[in-house]
């Protein structure tokens, strides 16, 4: 089960130190929802929703002393709407942190924050909660790290069991990420969501970022009753895969020489689940022969690595895939001849996450091709057609297995206006096809390849031209309802013919029931 994960950050801080978002690179994208104007905070730009969602109502807050980012929202009155879909383009197979922010400010004078779903592409990655978060006067963020499959991405809202009031969001933010990062991991059939990245040594509620990482993870401060060291001399971040922040090193805990260090963390229990770990360590002392400490490293008493020699050049050590759940306790051994103590320095521990069921890529393209060619389609008709199940497209039904194929489209006296497009022949598992009593115009495309369609409904419309020789291709075809149009002609024979089918063109009834 996939579960929510928040880190908090302090609302008040000053205006003079705002959020900020990740690199400069245009293969990012930093939105600020809600605004309606572009804006530059310390450098960094981000931008209006224009074109990237057609749904939802904005609205600025008026709290005294948010961080300017936090200061709007988008929220999302329509209760019939089955999700709420931002499409992000990307690049293909690139991977991507995606992160979304969340400030309540009490815009809708409900009781509290409503609950509702987060969904990335076709998988239900989160449930947002954020109330114990604004009670505090703090906001949330979630994050999750995944690769794009094609060269759009959807990050979408939805309602759920729990859903009281509007769902809203008040920043989304996609940060491009190299190969190297976190690299052990199947992006193919996974994700990673953030439960927890600190650096050890700070108590000061600091949050270390962008420009610092330049791809802007949020690093907190983390300490206990372990002694502090500062290191004397930096580490090149270069030479690990997942390019920890040279600042990450700065400082760590320690113990004395001989002794073991024992670390509760994450700070919070973690769900039953399996996770993606990396802990970070670097021998402050100055550069000599003697700089270097040897220990093994356990987490729940289990090995990570055994006789692990931390120089001041610094290590990374890490597991792509660990069942944990409750509180975590990573211990340090010694070993008998290291002349110091035990380090660490920093970690992540991000939890994996399956990737749900996806869509066949050419039903995805033929869907898309139909949401941009007709007018009046539903308003949810964004994101992936068919997944989450429950949160399908509007009038779209799909197949069960490893990917949903369409296998029906309803969308009877919805006022639909435009033409088929030539596309719609491509999906080839569709078996009903109803789009009676709208507005649709033209000739009939080719439909020819859909072997599996069973039922037609293409009256009451505006279609002209004659009727396509190829429906006479369609073996399985029971029904076929091309009355009031203005088609001209005369049925092709071997479907007037046809046993086992019923047909309405103009005055003409067929049923033939052999």
């Amino acid at each position: 089960m996939m579960m929510s994960f928040f880190i908090l950050f302090p609302l008040l801080l000053s205006i003079a130190s705002p959020l900020q978002v990740a690199s400069h690179s245009h293969e990012g994208h930093h939105i600020n929802c809600g605004s309606q104007k572009e804006s530059t905070i310390e450098g960094i730009k981000w931008i209006t929703e224009h074109g990237l969602i057609k749904l939802g109502k904005t609205h600025n807050l008026n709290t005294q002393g948010i961080l300017p980012t936090l200061s709007s929202l988008r929220y999302f009155p329509e209760k019939s709407v089955r999700k709420y879909c931002y499409t992000i383009p990307v690049i293909k197979g690139g991977k991507y942190l995606i992160r979304t922010s969340y400030y309540y400010g009490d815009f809708d004078a409900g009781k509290e924050p409503p609950v509702f779903d987060q969904i990335i592409g076709e998988t239900k990655w989160s449930v947002v909660n954020t109330s114990e978060n604004y009670a505090n006067g703090l906001s949330t963020y979630y994050e999750i790290i995944t690769v794009a499959l094609r060269k759009k991405m959807s990050v979408c809202l939805a309602r759920n069991e729990f859903t009281v009031g509007n769902p809203f969001i008040s920043t989304l933010e996609f940060e491009y990420l190299n190969d190297s990062m976190y690299n052990a991991t199947d992006f193919k059939n996974y994700a990673l969501a953030t439960t927890s990245r600190h650096r050890f040594g700070l108590s000061d509620g600091a949050i270390l970022r962008y420009p610092d990482d330049p791809v802007n993870r949020y690093w907190q401060s983390f300490a206990d009753e372990h002694p502090v060291v500062e290191s004397h001399t930096n580490v090149s971040s270069s030479y690990f895969w997942n390019v920890p922040p040279e600042k990450a090193f700065r400082r760590g805990l320690t113990t004395s020489k001989g002794k073991k260090l024992t670390l509760k963390w994450p700070p919070t229990n973690l769900e039953n689940a399996n996770y993606y770990i990396a802990l970070y360590f670097q021998d402050n002392r100055t550069p000599s022969p003697f700089s270097w400490r040897i220990f093994d490293v356990k987490i729940n008493g289990e090995n990570l690595y055994t006789k692990l020699n931390v120089s001041t050049a610094g290590v990374m050590v890490y597991s792509a895939h660990r069942p944990l759940s409750g509180q975590v306790t990573i211990t340090l051994i010694p070993d008998e001849n290291s002349p110091v103590g035990p380090v660490i320095n920093a970690a992540e521990i991000l939890q994996i996450v399956p990737l749900g069921r996806r869509t066949h890529t050419r039903d995805v393209n033929v869907m898309e091709d139909l949401a941009r060619r007709l007018k009046n389609v539903p308003i949810d008709w964004s994101g992936d057609p068919c997944m989450p199940k429950e949160n399908s497209w509007t009038g779209v039904s799909c197949s069960e297995g490893k990917f949903a194929r369409v296998v029906s489209i309803n969308l009877t006296n919805f006022g639909l206006d435009g033409t088929l497009p030539q596309s719609i022949g491509k999906l080839t598992a569709v078996k009903s096809i109803w789009l009676g009593g709208n507005k649709l115009h033209g000739n009939i495309p080719d439909m020819s390849s859909l072997k599996h369609l069973v039922s037609l409904h293409l009256e009451n419309n505006q279609f002209n031209g004659s009727i396509p020789t190829s429906l006479e291709k369609l073996e399985k075809l029971q029904e076929l309802y091309l009355q009031n149009n203005n088609l001209r002609g005369e049925l092709p024979s071997n479907l007037r013919n046809r046993g086992g089918i019923k047909i309405q063109y103009n005055e003409q009834m067929i049923d033939n029931e052999r």
